[in-house]
């Protein structure tokens, strides 16, 4: 997920503590009028006495990577050509795609090499998935969430294939693919296989991996017609993937403080601290079927 997410999650636990300690502050002051919101003068005291510097604590972390896709059922009929699928993933720092693999037919598993097919934790930068996705070795806090689409090039598609959209470098620590697989325009040629949104509460990580180096293999079967502009034949498609946890890392607040005033523009650690407390909210239900039936058992 974000580091917003991230950030709003650290405030929760933080903001009791703060707004007491404005309080206290607050008691030693004398009550003379004060104009309404003033930005809350005596918390702004209050902060300026941290030494944000010296607020650390340790995160667990995790990594998300694809494995394969299988077609229970392939897009049109089965004896009329094959499909060529192009697989795309997003998450909070950008998106992954892979190049075309043709000839899927109803029935047939695509595997993809883990090590080169990050979705959560991507190495910044411009990646493909399968062949340059790799996953930074500290990976990233929960929550964790990613979406995955399946799109099919038809074969009297442009001779370009899949849409191509020009592309820039990456914002600093984000990472893009260099095309996506269906441009905002749309593209005549490409057909839409399916679509997740996989969500995992931090509290879900945590209980289903407990140690360092624990894993867990999901799969879902991915929504073939959100909507019916998107129907292509009702294709049948599986996606699964792995989450594993990583070495827990130690966390300075400064450093997420600094990110979160870079990405919300708030002009001090209270106003940012304020910001995240807004809009705070509770992780979305997870929307997945896991590969054995259930997550493993907590040791």
């Amino acid at each position: 997920m974000t580091s917003r997410w991230r950030f709003m999650a650290i405030c929760f636990g933080l903001a009791a503590w703060f707004w007491c300690s404005a309080d206290a502050v607050a008691q030693a002051q004398p009550t003379s009028p004060q104009p309404a919101d003033a930005d809350h003068p005596t918390v702004a005291k209050a902060s300026s006495s941290i030494n944000w510097d010296t607020i650390r604590w340790v995160e667990r972390r995790y990594k998300i990577e694809a494995i394969s896709f299988k077609a229970l059922d392939e897009t049109g009929f089965d004896w009329f050509g094959s499909d060529d699928v192009m697989v795309e993933t997003t998450d909070a720092k950008g998106w992954t795609v892979s190049n075309e693999i043709r000839g899927i037919d109803s029935g047939d598993t695509h595997n993809f090499d883990p090590a080169k097919s990050c979705i959560v934790a991507v190495r910044p930068g411009t990646v493909v998935l399968g062949v340059s996705s790799v996953c930074e070795t500290v990976g990233e806090p929960a929550p964790l969430g990613f979406q995955v689409e399946l799109w099919e090039q038809d074969s009297i598609g442009s001779p370009t294939g899949f849409c191509i959209e020009p592309l820039g470098p990456p914002n600093p620590g984000r990472h893009v693919g260099p095309y996506r697989a269906h441009c905002p325009n749309g593209n005549p040629f490409s057909d839409f296989i399916g679509r997740a949104q996989i969500d995992y509460p931090t509290q879900d990580l945590e209980a289903a991996l407990p140690k360092v180096g624990d894993e867990v293999v999901e799969s879902i079967t991915l929504d073939a017609c959100p909507d019916l502009a998107a129907c292509a034949g009702f294709p049948v498609y599986t996606f699964t993937w792995r989450v594993t946890r990583l070495s827990d890392v130690r966390v300075d607040l400064r450093s997420v403080l600094d990110e979160a005033m870079q990405i919300s523009g708030a002009r001090s650690e209270l106003e940012a601290i304020r910001a995240g407390l807004r809009y705070l909210r509770a992780p979305s239900p997870r929307k997945t079927e896991p590969e054995t039936g259930k997550l493993p058992p907590v040791r």
